[in-house]
Order: C-alpha cells, then sequence, then structure tokens
C-alpha cells in the first residue's frame, strides 16, 4: 500500500463516524411517521386523562361524602357508590365485603373510570363527555345512553346501537349536551310528580344540573 492510499484510507475511517452521527442527528431531527403517530396517541391519551379528571372533579364535588337518607333509594353512599354497587364490585375481584365508607381512592378511581369507558364518555367531545359521564354516574350507564337518545331524537333503547353511534358522529357537540341537561331537568319534574318523596332531593338536583349546564356553556363547542 503506498503512502498516498494509506493517508486516503485513514481519512476515511476518520470521516465515516462523523458521517453516521451526522445520519443519526438528522434522523432524531425528523420524526419518522410511526414515531409521530405514537406522539400523537400519547397526546390524546394525555388529554383524555385530564378530561376525565375534569370529569370526575366535577361530579364528586355534588357526590359529596357520606349518605343514607331515609328516602334515597339506594341506600347507603359514599362518594357516589351506593353500598350495593362496591359489594358487587368487591365481589367481581374476589375480595370480601366491606363497608362502603372504607372504599380506597384506588377502587373509587377504577369504579368511575367503569362508568367513564362504559357510557363511551372518552370518545366524546369535551362538553359532551362530562355531561355524559355525570348523567351516568346519577342515572346509570343505561339511563345515560337513553338521555343522550333523547337529545338525538332517537328511540330510548338504553344502548349504544348502530343508529345511535351513527347520530353521535354528526352531533358530537356542546349542543346535545346542553340538550341533554334539559332532558334531565324534566325528567328531575316528573320524578317528584310521581312520587313526592323524593322532593326532599329536588332542590339539589336542579342545583346541579343547573350548574353543570353553567359550566359546560362556557366550553367551546
Amino acid at each position: 500500500m503506498s503512502d498516498k492510499q494509506a493517508t486516503q484510507r485513514q481519512h476515511n475511517l476518520k470521516w465515516k463516524p462523523n458521517l453516521l452521527l451526522g445520519i443519526l442527528l438528522l434522523t432524531l431531527a425528523i420524526p419518522l411517521p410511526f414515531a409521530q403517530k405514537a406522539i400523537a396517541q400519547q397526546q390524546t391519551a394525555s388529554f383524555r386523562q385530564k378530561l376525565f379528571q375534569t370529569a370526575l372533579y366535577f361530579t364528586l364535588y355534588f357526590e359529596g361524602g357520606f349518605s343514607n337518607h331515609p328516602a334515597d333509594k339506594g341506600g347507603r353512599t359514599y362518594r357516589g357508590v351506593l353500598q350495593t354497587e362496591y359489594n358487587a364490585y368487591r365481589y367481581s375481584r374476589g375480595l370480601p365485603p366491606l363497608d362502603v365508607t372504607q372504599m380506597s381512592e384506588a377502587e373509587l378511581l377504577e369504579i368511575y373510570k367503569h362508568y367513564w369507558d362504559s357510557s363511551l364518555s372518552g370518545t366524546m367531545q369535551p362538553a359532551l363527555a362530562i355531561v355524559m359521564f355525570d348523567t351516568a354516574v346519577n342515572f346509570g350507564i343505561n339511563n345515560s345512553i337513553t338521555f343522550l337518545q333523547q337529545a338525538l331524537g332517537l328511540p330510548q333503547t338504553g344502548f349504544f346501537d348502530p343508529r345511535t353511534k351513527q347520530a353521535l358522529k354528526a352531533a358530537n357537540n356542546k349542543n346535545t349536551a346542553l340538550q341533554m341537561i334539559n332532558e334531565r331537568i324534566i325528567y328531575r319534574y316528573k320524578r317528584v310528580q310521581e312520587d313526592p318523596s323524593q322532593m326532599a332531593f329536588f332542590r339539589g338536583w336542579l342545583s346541579r344540573d343547573y350548574s353543570l349546564w353553567g359550566y359546560v356553556n362556557k366550553m367551546k363547542n
């Protein structure tokens, strides 16, 4: 090997690491399509988690602490969770019964996450997501779907049938959320007319509904 060839080879060996480093930096500077998709998914998941926390904060504020009012047909309730519901939750996990007031924070979050997921609140526009979740907790999951169907002008099946899902795509907005609250208020009046014993909760119900109205009405469409 000549001196010239040796010098050229040393130059190439010195230059190659710099080339590899440059390619690496360029790759990091320009995210690949799958990397961009992963980042978008992370951002969406983070947004949805924050939305769930916002909805939960509102609902827990109105659910309060422990309640066992004689006129409350649900019976013993703690932070919006019925004793019977908590019993079923514990049983489904192979755990012994426990007083609902002893429910842990982790259990509370898991129970409420079930409401969030089962009502499809996480797939909805923020205002509608908050209303749907609060309605699911306050009335039950199937009844929340019924209220949604009423707001959409659909037959009330209490299930996310194909027609409901299709209509929701076109009306996933704040207007539907406000209409759901209207339907809730109408129901409250009918409830106390049919069962005067529920008048004990009437003012609290309306306070919750109108507070929810004011909250979501300030949100962007």
